[in-house]
């Protein structure tokens, strides 16, 4: 038996209760509930009346960066640490699964479930924006669901891999707590205090563009590390493959490799495999 075999048998398991069913009307409410108050509020203050699906993703950016990230750690915690804490780890890993495939299987598995719930929300979305906006550029709305089932993907992948290094649910919660503390809300000012340490004042210079633009003048390395955490990731390398806008542009010409949208996909790509791959290397430590 396969990773696969635990993928198959985690999603039966899921299907079968009511938290599939449940997951699936969260985003189908959040998705196109959203899309629809983008009609409402999109065009308010605005000189242009007009709405587009573009203009969606912008609006959806930061809720999504929100939700998703708890959505994946509550739904993924306790695959493995729940069965080892109920002794069911080992009627799984005498099956026979290596601890490996268990690790690979879980994150397919819950993945899969999350994938699930948000394409059904993403094609109620595309309904509520084909009916009622002014503008639906299809490129962008498919480049803004890959990204976003992505990041559901590393999420639940992050979760798994901080469920795997530890022997009860409990745990495994303080850790991913832990984790989404860190890198959703306390890093971002981590660049600001590492420039303080180096140059005395928290925050770089604005500087006006010809163009009544501004941007943030600011070394590589400061932008480099606002764009670390998955979140920051996943919304710089939408905002680049929508060509959205930024808020604030970085002043740098050329823009080094290591801010490209490319860069942001090799960010999340990291989160994806490396906490998988320490989880996996403590799980196959551990005495069960």
């Amino acid at each position: 038996m396969t990773y696969l075999d635990v993928a198959k048998k985690d999603f039966r398991d899921a299907s079968r209760s009511r938290a599939l069913w449940a997951l699936t009307a969260l985003f189908v409410l959040f998705l196109a509930g959203f899309a629809y108050l983008g009609t409402l509020f999109l065009t308010q203050g605005s000189s242009d009346p007009s709405v587009s699906s573009l203009d969606f993703v912008t609006f959806l950016l930061g809720p999504a960066a929100l939700l998703i990230p708890i959505t994946g750690l509550v739904i993924s915690y306790k695959s493995i640490a729940g069965e080892v804490e109920s002794g069911s780890a080992k009627l799984l890993l005498s099956l026979p699964h290596s601890r490996r495939d268990t690790v690979i299987g879980k994150v397919l598995g819950r993945s899969a479930v999350l994938a699930v719930s948000i394409l059904a929300g993403l094609v109620l979305a595309l309904i509520v924006i084909v009916a009622l906006y002014d503008e639906f550029d299809p490129v962008v709305y498919l480049v803004f669901s890959i990204f976003t089932l992505l990041f559901g993907l590393v999420y639940i992948a992050i979760g798994v891999g901080i469920s795997a290094t530890s022997q009860d649910s409990g745990r495994a919660m303080i850790l991913v707590t832990g984790f989404y503390v860190l890198f959703e809300i306390i890093w971002g000012f981590v660049p600001n205090g590492v420039y303080y340490l180096l140059n005395g004042k928290f925050s770089p210079e604005y500087i006006q563009t010809p163009g009544g633009g501004v941007i943030l003048d600011a070394p590589g390395w400061f932008f480099f590390l606002q764009r670390l955490s998955p979140s920051a990731a996943f919304n710089n390398a939408t905002r680049a493959f929508t060509d959205s806008t930024f808020t604030i542009a970085p002043a740098l010409d050329p823009t080094p490799f290591y801010l490209s949208e490319w860069a942001s996909v090799a960010v999340l790509l990291f989160w994806l495999l490396a906490v998988p791959a320490v989880g996996t290397y403590l799980f196959n430590r551990a005495d069960l």
